[in-house]
Order: structure tokens, then sequence, then C-alpha cells
């Protein structure tokens, strides 16, 4: 039960966060996801002291601390690098894109766990995926922004690539380590990076709307916290290519939620390569069974 309820909170949560990371990103992009991985690391904390009785010690030896770079290449890397392509994406782009990490995940178990190789069929799905985005990108660039929107394609590409590599090291490392110690250790791993790069981010606040600010507070408590709890606990508990499973179910819902309380333009085009995209993605995760002819 459990797990199924974990489940069920990463797909609402990575439904509604990439409006939450357009809407928290319109002031100054890189305050949004930095003030985001702050506020996050800072509000799980007591989480910690809470849950100290029951959980083995904080660990900051060399292997804990291996994990939760790991760990922190979907939140430093990807996250960051998904908030700086929301400002020429739509937030339904952002799902649609991100919908590609269980390809991006299996190719990478390709070559990472032993276990898990590519077929035809994975491969012939995985061509299918592509081309539904060509059907989705290609035609609704915008002719002002076409230049920039399609650098933020590949930079929305690129997180996807580093949150799926982040999935599996951390499942292929086999770690013991509690769920709320990787999240712990990744988001402050995050903050630590990025204040690297700009140590003044978090110092100069932009002037916020109501809306931004909200948003942020949303990243935040669920989208962070809560979010990546949950997201850790089923990579430690199960299948690596099932949780990656999630964002082909997420995509519909993030276009409908971007479409109503964002104004974003649903199109027919739009429609039709999503619907490419999931068809590829759910050859690529269907479990073919044999059968026995009697």
């Amino acid at each position: 039960m459990a797990i199924i309820v974990a489940y069920m909170m990463v797909i609402l949560i990575w439904t509604t966060t990439p409006l939450a990371i357009v809407w928290s990103g319109e002031s100054d992009w890189f305050f949004g996801v930095a003030a985001r991985t702050l506020l996050g690391a800072l509000i799980i904390l007591p989480l910690l002291w809470w849950k100290k009785a029951k959980q083995p010690a904080f660990r900051l030896d060399y292997e804990a601390l291996k994990v939760y770079v790991m760990a922190a290449l979907p939140i430093f890397g990807g996250m960051t690098l998904m908030y700086w392509s929301a400002q020429y994406l739509p937030s339904g782009w952002i799902a649609i894109v991100f919908a590609m990490t269980p390809v991006m995940t299996g190719v990478i178990a390709h070559y990472l766990l032993p276990d898990k190789r590519l077929t035809p069929r994975k491969i012939i799905a995985i061509g299918l995926s592509l081309f539904g985005l060509w059907v989705i990108f290609a035609p609704n660039l915008e002719s002002k922004l076409a230049g920039m929107q399609l650098i933020a394609i590949l930079a929305a590409f690129m997180a996807v690539i580093l949150h799926s590599l982040g999935s599996v090291l951390v499942k292929r490392c086999g770690t013991s380590l509690p769920p709320l110690h990787i999240v712990i250790g990744a988001l402050w791993v995050t903050v630590i990076g990025h204040l690297i790069i700009d140590p003044t981010a978090l110092l100069t606040w932009p002037e916020l709307q109501p809306r931004e600010s909200a948003a942020i507070l949303y990243a935040a408590t669920v989208g962070s916290v809560i979010g990546f709890l949950f997201y850790f606990y089923l990579i430690r508990h199960v299948d690596a290519m099932k949780v990656a499973l999630i964002p082909v179910i997420t995509p519909v819902f993030a276009l409908l939620i971007g479409h109503y309380l964002n104004n974003e333009e649903l199109s027919l085009t739009l429609w039709f390569g999503t619907g490419i995209v999931i068809f590829g993605l759910v050859l690529f995760e269907w479990r073919f069974k044999n059968r026995k002819v009697i």
C-alpha cells in the first residue's frame, strides 16, 4: 500500500511541477531554482530530527557523500537546466520532454545495469518517441524565439539525461541509506552547487509577484521535499524502469493544467505528437509474456 501511495503522489506532484517551474522563475529563473532548493533543504531538516530515533545516524563518510552527489544529479543538474529552459518553453512542453525519462533511463541502464538491455522493440520505441517530439516542436516553435526555444529544448533534454543518470547510479550502488538521508544530502549538495555558481543569488531578492512566491513555496515543500522523498523511496523499493514510467502518465494532465491555468495553446499537432510520444514510451515499457500454443 505504501508503494502505491508513493507512486500516486509522485504522479500528482510531477503533473503540477512543470507549471510551478514556469511560474516560480518568471522574475529570475536562477533565483527561483536556488530559493526552491534552499527552502526545501531547510524545511526537511526537522524531519531528520523527528526521525532520528527510528533511523541510523546521518552519515557523512565517503560512501554516503558519493550517494548524495549521485542523487543530486536530478536536482542540481536536471532541475537547474529545466528552470532555465522554462524561460522559453510552455509548461506542457516541459512535461513532454520530461516524459522521455524512461527512454533515457533505459539507454543509460543498458550500459550501467547488466540485466537491462535494449531490444529491437525498444529501439523502435525510442525512434517513435523522438518522431513524436519532432511532430510537437517543429510546427509550434514561435518564429521570434525559435532559436532560443531550440536551445531550451536541448537543455531540457540534458536535464532528462542527468535525471535518468542519477536515478540509475543510485539504483546501481544498492545503497542502504534511508530515502530521507538521500534527499537531505542531495538537496544540500545542490545548495552548495548553486552558491558556487552565484554566491549572491539569494542575497538580492527580485520583486516577486504573489503567484511567483506561492509557486516557489509549493515547489520547495511539495516538489522538492515531499516529491523527492517519495521518489527516492520508490527508487529504493521499485524497479528503476517502473519509476521511470511515471512521466509517461503526466504529460496529458500537465498540458491541460497549463492550458487552463496559464493560457498555453493546445493544437492538434501538439496532441498528435504527444500521442505518438506516449505510444512509443508504452511500447518501450511493455512487457510481453511468453504464451504456449496448445
